[in-house]
């Protein structure tokens, strides 16, 4: 599939993708759902190249694409929401700055004017000719102070409500950074985000400190889904991903690569290091006992394949993910439930 974009987005821009995108949809057995379509025509569109890398790789290995997955797909390619989301918490950080610029200007006024108060009763003082003069003096200059106290009181109080109101609107962007970057499906940081990451710990300039990178795949998952079905085979999934959450610490990240498959950061860790962390993670994966909800059916033993590669200077992210991909398949090939070395 072309991952060429176009960029006229024209009528027939769009009757051509649709032409192209329905007949792709049945083709491979995807239900005409918005979101489903929504996917597809990214996909045919060529526009988003990661969501098309990861569609050629399901498709390359003959795997039924099930609604569930084009949800995953749609979470973590097409951020819509999100971006809409962004776009009314950066509205509202606008709106409460005008507010409280507004509060700022109308206290200067008011501390201008009561600036002029004090000047005049310090130049009309030295001219007074008597008590009641002075008194009417004095009387301006209380009636300046109490109103410049009630400005600064109003100022007090409107910004305890202006620091309440960005306090939230923190927490709200907080929340949409970490939808942004979290898989739908196992919460793991997903694969976009996951790439962000490693290409900032590989430009580091430090070349001293080792770091690994470990893919991991779940052993016969196409069996767990034939046997029991796609629920059962997320529920596994998701007992992986926490495992993996579970077992790394400090600066280490467990992402979802894609399907069944997770992908391992290991800053300032070593081959063996990386290799012995792995098969921790196998062995206690291998020792669990999975069973069905409700019914508490086995689901028999459950395994994962790993690959482990460290890091050489110089590399791109993508020949160290290629070196420890291949390393997952002399672990698959050699029989699965293994750890492999690059």
């Amino acid at each position: 599939m072309s991952k060429s974009h176009t960029p006229a987005h024209t009528a027939e821009y769009y009757a051509e993708k649709f032409r192209l995108t329905v007949p792709l949809m049945a083709k491979h057995g995807i239900s005409p759902t918005p979101r489903n379509y929504a996917v597809w025509f990214r996909y045919v569109s060529g526009e988003t190249a990661a969501l098309n890398e990861c569609i050629d790789r399901l498709l390359e290995e003959k795997k039924a694409i099930t609604d569930a997955m084009n949800n995953e797909l749609f979470e973590e390619f097409l951020w819509e929401c999100n971006i809409a989301q962004l776009e009314q918490a950066r509205h509202d950080v606008q709106e409460t700055l005008k507010e409280t610029a507004a509060t700022l200007i109308n206290t200067g006024s008011d501390a201008a004017r009561f600036g002029d108060a004090l000047e005049r009763f310090d130049a009309s003082c030295s001219s007074a000719k008597s008590i009641q003069d002075v008194y009417g003096l004095l009387t301006e200059v209380l009636d300046e102070t109490r109103k410049i106290k009630h400005s600064f009181n109003q100022v007090n109080e409107d910004f305890a409500v202006k620091s309440q109101e960005m306090d939230q609107l923190r927490e709200e962007l907080e929340q949409v950074k970490r939808q942004a970057s979290r898989d739908a499906l196992t919460g793991l940081t997903n694969r976009a985000t996951f790439f962000e990451l490693l290409n900032e710990k590989l430009n580091e300039e430090d070349t001293l400190t080792p770091h690994c990178l470990a893919m991991l795949d779940i052993d016969h998952f196409k069996r767990v889904n034939d046997t029991f079905g796609h629920l059962v085979g997320d529920k596994v999934i998701r007992f992986v991903a926490e495992t993996l959450e579970l077992s790394i610490k400090g600066q280490d990240t467990a992402a979802r690569y894609g399907g069944e498959e997770f992908i391992l950061l290991l800053p300032d860790t070593g081959l063996e290091g990386a290799a012995v962390l792995c098969n921790k993670i196998r062995e206690r994966i291998a020792g669990s006992k999975l069973v069905r909800t409700g019914t508490r059916e086995s689901l028999g033993q459950v395994t994962v394949s790993a690959g482990v590669a460290q890091f050489r200077h110089g590399e791109g992210h993508m020949e160290l993910i290629q070196r420890a991909d291949d390393a997952l398949y002399r672990s698959k090939k050699n029989g699965r439930n293994r750890v492999t070395q690059a």
